[in-house]
């Protein structure tokens, strides 16, 4: 099941909405999703008067760019250096 058929399925069906919002985890595994130990999911719902941004975590290894890299990439320029992890 991928995510527009979560979607799909939580606006149609409340007990599964209502299971998602409780127990994401519980019901992505009955699904086959299969998320790490340690992970928290969180899912949240928009509604007509509250919106949601998530706003992406830091990437830890963003000092791993080189001065080129980062270059390229205020550039608009592609291919980073394959040696570059991130």
């Amino acid at each position: 099941m991928d995510s527009a058929q979560v979607i799909a399925r939580a606006w149609s069906d409340p007990d599964f909405k209502a299971q998602l919002l409780n127990d994401p985890k519980t019901v992505l595994a009955g699904y086959g999703v299969d998320l790490p130990a340690g992970l928290t999911l969180k899912i949240v719902e928009n509604t007509a008067d509250t919106i949601h941004i998530v706003l992406p975590a830091t990437p830890s290894q963003a000092s791993v760019l080189s001065d080129g890299d980062l270059q390229n990439l205020a550039g608009g320029k592609k291919g980073l250096n394959p040696e570059t992890s991130w």
